[in-house]
């Protein structure tokens, strides 16, 4: 009788030791059972937004629970990535991250947070820049805009909604001697209609924002500001074509709070991914100008923290940090 009650015992203690680490784990085989919450950090109606609601609806059909969009816009992004860090870890709480948001304004302000406080489960897109001025303008190429600035006595104003934008025109200036002044503004669209009216020399844009004054003709674009030329203006040559060395990139994509177990990162890392072959989603993407890509979350995150890391180099350099 005291071998079974030993026995008993020694079975009871190894049951709620394989409890205990499955608690820890958040290992849970149903997951996910509930709705899963996703932050977007961008008001409603914008190519992140609707692409991010593309993305969500398709990979509810993966995950099985519906994927309940919540819009926490405000502060260039940082709201809702900070309203993110301080979700709980529970795996029901995920979000947009986007580079400018979680790699540069983080070196500009006492952000909450760095990229370290995040998980990544998939980048998903890139936003493409391009370098446009009005539309009857005597500059056909980059050279030209960055020749007439060097001439003009305090040079060439600018336009753009935030970094990374303003990077090209710096090394723009850097490369020619010009000087180029950045006019901020809330909005691309504001950026845009600030050259559209003359009241800047140029603007560097997401491509989506300037493609309705492309067509009519109220800009004309002198470059691609990224790796490659654009789908919509391909006769446009990339910056680095025109002798420039700098192509703009950021990502954006999906991420969860730093602390989500390990088995729930993976259920989501598989759904998201699957999510990006879905025809509706990539129609979205088509639709908004976005490239669409399908880039695993860790090499998401080390794309986030290298440029976090390269970019608070850069504004120690120039003294704006």
């Amino acid at each position: 009788m005291k071998r079974n009650l030993f026995g008993m015992a020694v079975g009871l203690v190894v049951a709620a030791s394989l409890l205990s680490a499955c608690s820890k784990d958040g290992a849970d085989a149903k997951y996910p059972t509930k709705p899963i919450s996703m932050i977007i950090n961008f008001g409603s109606g914008g190519p992140t937004d609707l692409s991010a609601r593309a993305l969500a609806k398709a990979a509810e059909k993966h995950l099985g629970v519906p994927v309940v969009v919540v819009n926490k816009p405000g502060g260039n992004g940082v709201t809702g990535v900070s309203e993110l860090k301080n979700a709980p870890k529970d795996g029901q709480t995920i979000g947009i991250l986007s580079f400018a948001s979680v790699a540069i304004i983080p070196n500009q302000i006492k952000a909450p947070y760095t990229p370290d406080d995040f998980e990544g489960i998939i980048a998903y897109g890139e936003y493409q820049y391009c370098i446009a001025v009005k539309g009857d303008s005597p500059y056909r190429t980059v050279a030209d805009l960055s020749a007439a600035a060097k001439k003009k006595d305090g040079g060439f104003s600018f336009s753009a909604s935030g970094y990374p934008q303003p990077f090209a025109m710096v090394k723009v200036g850097e490369k020619d001697g010009s000087k180029f002044r950045y006019v901020n503004f809330k909005s691309g669209m504001e950026a845009v209609m600030a050259v559209v009216g003359g009241h800047v020399d140029a603007s560097v844009a997401i491509v989506s924002d300037v493609l309705p004054f492309l067509k009519s003709g109220e800009v004309r674009i002198l470059a691609s500001a990224g790796n490659s030329r654009m789908p919509q203006a391909p006769e446009v040559p990339t910056l680095k074509e025109q002798g420039y060395d700098v192509a703009l990139v950021s990502w954006f994509g999906v991420g969860a709070p730093k602390g989500v177990a390990a088995n729930q990162l993976e259920v989501l890392r598989s759904a998201f991914l699957k999510a990006t072959d879905d025809p509706e989603y990539q129609n979205t993407m088509k639709t908004l100008s976005l490239p669409s890509m399908k880039t695993s979350g860790p090499e998401f995150m080390k794309t986030l923290t290298d440029g976090y890391k390269e970019i608070g180099v850069y504004f120690e350099q120039i003294g704006n940090k």
